[in-house]
């Protein structure tokens, strides 16, 4: 089997991203023509045990992901992603798709997926210094009014256990190259939970937490990333420790409205 360009092109999106579906894959890859043709090539790519199913979505859309054997037609694969938990795997596809949607509306200028966070800090550090650091699900950096902001995403769909969730704030306070903590959550009972625990341990931190419901984000993603707001007297001066981001950006404060759930098409938000 000859692989060509386009064929690079696609193992390099599925290595990037994680998993595809075939509608993302036609619309990023092929320029939204017939399923049939792009399941065509899909199952090419399969027979060449260059791509691999996977199934288990509530949607039963069928995801592409990677084989080790594609590596060898694709630069950065090292960063791919190996190991799913089928258990998590809603949770992933959510992700994906709010990714998706912030990189094609502007918002995000670049993204660091989880798997790839975790691939780089296992390689700066021992295995057990590297299980004690807090890895995001994504890092994002954004720009508002010039200045390059560093966004940690969290995909929250259910609670978690109100220690847990404390231990893993208190973790994200003390991270000084990072501007923002954004939760993305599932239901405004989790949001509240998340705001409830930020707001009895934030004292003494310059981290700005963003809380959002996930339907309200990709219903309308730029209403619910206020961007805009951004004031020059809040420069906050911070020392810069690399843990997290692949590259520091300019210090800037961001201010949001207070908490409110008063309505499911509100934007939560905390500082």
């Amino acid at each position: 089997m000859r692989i060509t360009h386009r064929d690079r092109v696609l193992l390099s999106h599925i290595s990037e991203y994680g998993m595809l579906t075939t509608k993302q894959i036609n619309k990023k890859v092929f320029g939204g023509i017939a399923n049939t043709t792009v399941l065509r090539r899909l199952r090419s790519l399969e027979e060449a045990k260059l791509i691999k199913r996977l199934i288990g979505l509530e949607s039963q859309e069928t995801l592409w992901i990677i084989s080790e054997k594609a590596l060898n037609e694709i630069e950065g694969g090292n960063f791919y992603k190996r190991y799913w938990n089928k258990n998590l795997l809603e949770h992933d596809f959510k992700l994906l798709s709010l990714r998706l949607l912030l990189e094609g509306e502007g918002i995000a200028k670049s993204w660091e997926p989880e798997h790839k966070i975790r691939y780089l800090i296992f390689q700066k550090y021992n295995e057990v210094e590297a299980k004690k650091k807090i890895i995001p699900d994504g890092l994002m950096i954004t720009e508002t009014q010039f200045k390059r902001v560093s966004v940690a995403i969290e995909l929250e769909l259910t609670l978690k256990n109100k220690e847990r969730l404390k231990e893993v704030l208190n973790r994200y306070k003390d991270k000084k190259d990072l501007d923002v903590l954004w939760y993305v959550c599932g239901s405004k009972i989790v949001a509240n939970g998340i705001i409830n625990a930020w707001n009895s341990i934030k004292l003494g931190s310059t981290l700005r937490l963003k809380v959002s419901l996930l339907n309200d984000v990709l219903n309308n993603p730029t209403a619910h990333w206020p961007a805009q707001r951004v004031s020059n007297s809040q420069v906050e001066q911070k020392s810069v420790i690399g843990d997290l981001s692949a590259q520091n950006s300019n210090r800037v404060g961001i201010s949001f409205p207070p908490p409110q759930i008063a309505s499911s098409t509100d934007s939560l938000s905390t500082t």
